[in-house]
């Protein structure tokens, strides 16, 4: 593994919000027991924020072939995620494929010839997730009786957003709602992440 692959997965951990111990998975799984007025929501949400995985890889996977970059992510990663079944394994090797193509933004450096052209589409799909999870959000607090003016500023702020800062609001949501709103947390997206940490990771993910 690269320095600077093993640089994008620490990044990812400290994005999840806890190591790599028995507390973080109990916590989990304590938090993803069936609620019956969280658990819908926490789905929904789920749903729109996979929908901006989904849209940033295909418009990857389309633009991968016509560049020259030897910096880019190889294709093979891409037809790995096809052949993954399981929705949160699929989930969070997407989630790795996000952050892998926004790795420089992530560190701060100098964007790919990928990222420069799938960026200004990625933001959109970005801002409109932060649009349409509001509603359900704001419902549900509504209804559970809760306020938390800071998640929903937040995400109102977000959704306008035009900065590039807006990818890295998207990538820490997971850990910034569970921080906010425990009962809704969503997927563990870190999953291959933390694999790969542990050297645990198989396939084509293990030659890493």
């Amino acid at each position: 593994m690269s320095r600077s692959e093993r640089s994008l997965l620490l990044l990812l951990i400290s994005i999840a919000g806890c190591g790599l111990g028995l507390i973080c998975v109990a916590r989990a799984d304590s938090a993803r027991a069936y609620n019956p007025l969280a658990r819908p929501v926490a789905e929904a949400v789920e749903r729109l924020y996979n929908q901006v995985l989904h849209a940033t890889i295909e418009d990857a996977r389309q633009r991968l072939p016509h560049l020259n970059d030897s910096e880019a992510i190889d294709k093979q990663y891409f037809e790995d995620l096809d052949t993954t079944l399981s929705n949160e394994d699929y989930y969070s090797t997407a989630y790795y494929i996000f952050a892998w193509i926004n790795s420089q933004l992530m560190a701060q450096q100098r964007p790919d010839k990928l990222l420069l052209e799938v960026l200004p589409g990625e933001k959109t799909a970005i801002r409109n997730f932060f649009l349409k999870v509001r509603p359900p959000l704001e419902s549900y607090l509504h209804r559970s009786h809760q306020t938390r003016p800071e998640l929903i500023t937040n995400v109102t702020r977000w959704a306008g957003e035009q900065q590039d800062s807006v990818v890295m609001s998207y990538i820490e949501f997971p850990r910034s709602l569970q921080a906010q709103l425990p009962e809704l947390q969503l997927m563990d997206y870190t999953k291959l992440a933390k694999a790969l940490i542990e050297g645990v990771a198989t396939g084509i993910w293990g030659s890493l």
